[in-house]
């Protein structure tokens, strides 16, 4: 009956891995690397489907055919550094199969489903030997700031923690030692540092990961075990208990979709609050020593400030500065949510609440409530904010902003109160962050150079580390002039603007720019300027109240871009740029879109320019095998003339020649694999990209370049064809919104050498 369920419900079963590896050699020989082996099995229907899947040291690997005869076979490949988090479930009472769920980038979720006898904590093991292998690992933390039960109240139990459904403290050598005797699921060097419990679930802080123990049913038999990796935790936020709601609450939030926020509620007295805080701070930010940084600009009143810009400012919640040196005292010992090596740089108050800019982080401090006893500690590591910008007051508007861009989707979507009513408006929440501030109360261009420092690459190529303290020429005091000048000098004409003039404007009286950073490519667009720099993407748009916003996008949060011709009748060019954000313009997005003027702007640069500073640093060795071309391709003639048929494979050599030079594409020191023709359009897969060229229009003078990094490419798929249908591989992304690369190919084209490619340069080497 077990296997007759089994074969009517699609459970697998698990097969000998070694005679599978020579089956799977002797039916596809090409599937598999050299330095690739199988370690674990599963054929669908409880042993009798054709459809099976498994794990090998680089991936797991998933095999569907469709279709009557079979021959249409989909080959899905997930390697293990494209998992963000997987589950595992055991059976129960009356579910007679085990689970597991994986979430990968690009892919989403996969939910694969097995026979009761499969021992589903042999592959929990596996795959953490594997997805948490390397720097994907947490970081260990130094045992002086964990958390022991001396520090916490004795528990004693009873009815409200159960009802009240919140977590206590508990050993984690304790529950530790239980899990190694009978689960088993830690990594020989896995240690727990921080355990919670609430009924019979737990919430486990390990070295390496997060769990999840969630048991369920009434008899308790089956148990989810969910395993989270560190790098997924982009920022947290802990609320003390208040006067009345007596309970104090941790908010996790993840890049994991369908899974942004985790919400921990613990027990008054159960739980070291400001310990857990800490345990995150250094998880999330490291342990860097850190000197004392003189180069804080602050106000001169004391910490708990005076009252900003009057009545406006009581009332309007807008934040004036503060004394950075005192809010760095005080945040160090009452409450103590610093690290050690934590130094706040700048400071900010609007009646209780508190902004901190620190050497590692941004703080929000929120208090709550009449009393102010319940306060909310939000923390942002500065490696989780993907842009920023600011805006200066206007004639009418007081207040001057700053705008933060995350790397997290924490964008809301409200339900409609009555059915007939439109959607009412998205909001972004922690996608999309804004600061308000006084007018004339702070200097929002030194906020804009210091974050800057901060979101940046340094001259390394990295960030600005923790440890180096912002130099205080970089926040020193705006000329109260120099906007007005700057914003005259822009004008609302739209040309052409001299990058070398730019350059010196950016660099006088409020200095947008870092003291090295220099303005390459330059546009005026209306009231708008678009400006490349060697560091960021900056857009100065100049409001019609004399405010002027600046927006930087570093090149560091580019995930893929798009430049456009000018066609025959479309006289503006276009410029397309694909940003690890989830709100862009007032709405969910993360597109930043500009029209340019046909010449006026040289498409071609802008491309090479992204190209170098977003694809640059790629690893650019060819992922053929040596020797391996697409030599017997159809030759090629007129970059723009080539006769249309869909998913014809083209001469790589030749199309790298043109590439190179009509027109120049391709960076110096990259070179294409393989290329493919749809129509007069050309995919080319190249050493750093995937490249798609878009000839559009009857003229074909409109042309369209789009750009994937090979970096930001997470998994892929290649499916042969099938008697009604084509051949087609597919590309799986962790660009918002552009996750999939999809590419029929022609039938009869060799997918394995598209395969074999894709496998050297996404799979670990």
């Amino acid at each position: 009956m077990g296997k007759l369920m089994a074969y009517l419900g699609g459970d697998a079963a698990q097969v000998d891995a070694e005679e599978f590896a020579a089956k799977v050699a002797d039916e596809c020989p090409q599937l598999l690397q050299p330095n690739e082996s199988i370690v674990l099995a599963f054929v669908q229907k409880g042993g009798k489907g054709r459809d099976d899947f498994f794990f090998t040291n680089l991936r797991l690997l998933l095999r569907d055919k469709s279709g009557l005869t079979g021959k249409q076979v989909e080959y899905k490949s997930v390697p293990y550094s494209s998992i963000k988090c997987f589950s595992v479930q055991t059976a129960g009472t009356f579910d007679n199969d085990t689970e597991l769920e994986i979430d990968a980038s690009g892919i989403g979720r996969i939910k694969l489903e097995f026979m009761k006898k499969v021992d589903i904590f042999t592959l929990k093991r596996h795959l953490s030997r594997y997805v948490l292998a390397g720097d994907r690992a947490g970081a260990n933390v130094e045992g002086g700031d964990l958390v022991t039960d001396s520090k916490v109240k004795p528990d004693s139990g009873g009815f409200l923690k159960w009802f009240g459904d919140n977590h206590t403290q508990i050993s984690p050598a304790k529950v530790e030692e239980q899990l190694r005797s009978s689960t088993n699921i830690l990594l020989p060097s896995e240690r727990i540092e921080l355990a919670f419990q609430v009924g019979r679930d737990s919430f486990l802080l390990t070295s390496h990961r997060i769990v999840r123990i969630d048991v369920k049913g009434t008899t308790g038999k089956k148990t989810e075990f969910l395993t989270i990796l560190w790098k997924c935790v982009r920022m947290f936020s802990l609320e003390t208990a208040g006067k009345f709601d007596k309970d104090s609450e941790l908010t996790i939030f993840t890049n994991i979709d369908g899974m942004t926020r985790l919400n921990i509620d613990f027990r008054k007295g159960k739980a070291d609050i400001f310990a857990i805080q800490s345990f995150f701070a250094n998880k999330l930010l490291g342990m860097d020593t850190v000197d004392p940084s003189e180069s804080a600009k602050s106000a001169k009143h004391g910490f708990f400030g005076g009252s900003g810009g009057g009545l406006t400012s009581m009332f309007g919640d807008n934040n004036s500065m503060i004394d950075a040196r005192k809010a760095d005292e005080h945040f160090h010992s009452k409450p103590n949510i610093l690290q050690r090596c934590e130094r706040v740089e700048m400071a900010f108050k609007s009646r209780r609440d508190t902004v901190l800019l620190t050497s590692k982080r941004l703080i929000l401090i929120d208090y709550k409530g009449m009393s102010g006893k319940k306060v909310e500690f939000t923390s942002i590591p500065w490696t989780t904010v993907q842009a920023f910008g600011v805006s200066t007051a206007g004639s009418f508007d007081r207040d001057s902003e700053v705008m933060l861009w995350t790397d997290i989707d924490d964008v809301l979507f409200p339900n409609r109160e009555n059915d007939n009513d439109p959607p009412p408006p998205p909001i972004p929440r922690n996608s999309f962050i804004e600061i308000d501030f006084v007018k004339g109360k702070v200097d929002v261009m030194a906020i804009k150079r210091y974050l800057a420092e901060r979101c940046l690459r340094a001259e390394s190529g990295d960030r600005l580390p923790s440890d180096v303290p912002v130099s205080p020429d970089v926040i020193a005091a705006s000329k109260p002039s120099a906007m007005k000048n700057f914003v005259s000098w822009l004008g609302d004409d739209a040309r052409a603007v001299d990058p070398a003039k730019l350059n010196t404007k950016l660099h006088e009286g409020d200095r947008v720019l870092q003291a090295k950073e220099n303005v390459v490519l330059a546009y005026k667009c209306g009231r708008d300027t678009l400006v490349f720099t060697d560091e960021r993407v900056l857009i100065i748009d100049k409001h019609t109240d004399k405010s002027v916003d600046f927006l930087s996008f570093p090149y560091t949060s580019i995930r893929a871009f798009a430049v456009e011709s000018a066609g025959g009748w479309d006289k503006d060019a276009e410029v397309r740029i694909f940003c690890k954000t989830y709100w862009m313009n007032g709405a969910p997005g993360n597109v930043i879109e500009q029209d340019l003027r046909k010449g006026k702007a040289d498409t071609i640069a802008i491309q090479n320019l992204l190209a170098a500073k977003v694809i640059g640093r790629a690893d650019a060795s060819s992922s053929l095998e040596e020797g391996a071309t697409s030599s017997g391709a159809g030759a090629i003639g007129n970059f723009m003339t080539w006769i249309s048929d869909d998913g014809v494979e083209t001469d790589a050599v030749k199309v790298n020649e043109k590439l190179h030079t009509s027109p120049r594409i391709l960076l110096p020191n990259e070179s294409v694999d393989a290329a493919y023709k749809v129509g007069r359009d050309l995919v080319v897969f190249s050493t750093t990209r995937v490249l798609y060229i878009d000839v559009q229009g009857m003229s074909g003078k409109k042309v369209e370049y789009k750009s994937y990094p090979l970096r930001h490419c997470k998994a892929f798929k290649v499916e042969s064809a099938g008697m009604m249908s084509a051949a087609q591989a597919t590309i799986f992304t962790d660009v918002p919104g552009a996750s999939k690369i999809k590419q029929e190919l022609r039938k009869g084209s060799n997918i394995w050498t598209l395969h074999g490619l894709l496998s050297n340069k996404i799979l670990e080497k």
